[in-house]
């Protein structure tokens, strides 16, 4: 799994090239992230979250995936690969190009998929809620990972614009636990019969599913998880606002020198 995720950087650093973040985590132990050279965000899943998706696909083995904001494609091309490696059928993103330089993302998301040849992965442009239903090609969806813009109430709208998508043993993902907007879905989840369980990895990760059978598997894979419970966290801000001025600096530096 790490020399997937180590080719997968590797091609996106060839394409446009990197800035690496937050080399030792955000909130717990993990990393590193990267974000395009010469943008200020949007920053990428941690390598140890997507060892952690890589685990959860090996465990449970998705036939299908559908994924709420993309950025520039570096956790869908890694759920991609592991997923056709486990026999995996399809997975669909969808992007609204809203953040940081969207085009430029949606563009090297394109060209990272054809480097790697993900041939079950399609990247599409649109919004959530409204296109979700558009976008989604199967009547349910075994993993729905939702990544997309992290202010409330979206990451709750994106969490219902899915429900019609899943079934009792789909999981959900959020991504970021410890930022605003995200600990209010996964509490719309638990009042809609979901449990959840939290995973520390450098930004958190939550897991959620109505299959007790499933949360139960979950747990079990996961020691260091707990319930997903909202913590103040000075300095995992501190270090995002570190993080925006740095990279602010880097992309006028970019600029620059073009």
């Amino acid at each position: 799994m790490a020399n997937l995720v180590c080719e997968i950087v590797r091609n996106l650093d060839d394409i446009t090239g990197l800035d690496r973040v937050w080399p030792r985590g955000v909130v717990h132990r993990g990393g590193p992230h990267y974000r395009l050279k010469g943008t200020v965000g949007p920053i990428s899943l941690g390598v140890d979250e997507c060892i952690v998706f890589g685990r959860l696909i090996e465990r449970f083995k998705p036939a299908n995936c559908f994924i709420i904001g993309n950025a520039f494609g570096m956790s869908s091309a890694f759920i991609a690969k592991m997923m056709e490696y486990h026999n995996g059928q399809a997975v669909i993103t969808l992007d609204s190009k809203s953040e940081g330089n969207g085009s430029l993302c949606f563009e090297t998301a394109a060209r990272v998929c054809d480097r790697m040849k993900c041939r079950i992965l399609k990247n599409k442009w649109g919004w959530s809620p409204k296109d979700v239903m558009n976008a989604a090609e199967d009547g349910s969806y075994d993993l729905i990972f939702i990544d997309g813009d992290h202010s409330h109430p979206q990451v709750t709208l994106d969490f219902n614009a899915v429900q019609p998508l899943v079934r009792e043993e789909t999981i959900i993902c959020w991504h970021d636990y410890w930022l605003a907007g995200i600990p209010e879905s996964v509490g719309a989840a638990a009042k809609a019969g979901y449990q959840c369980v939290k995973v520390n990895t450098s930004c958190e990760m939550v897991f959620g599913t109505r299959s007790t059978t499933k949360f139960r598997a979950l747990k079990s894979m996961f020691p260091n998880s707990d319930n997903p419970v909202k913590r103040p966290r000075p300095m995992a801000y501190l270090r995002l606002y570190q993080a925006i001025m740095v990279g602010m600096l880097k992309a006028y530096l970019h600029r620059k020198s073009m």
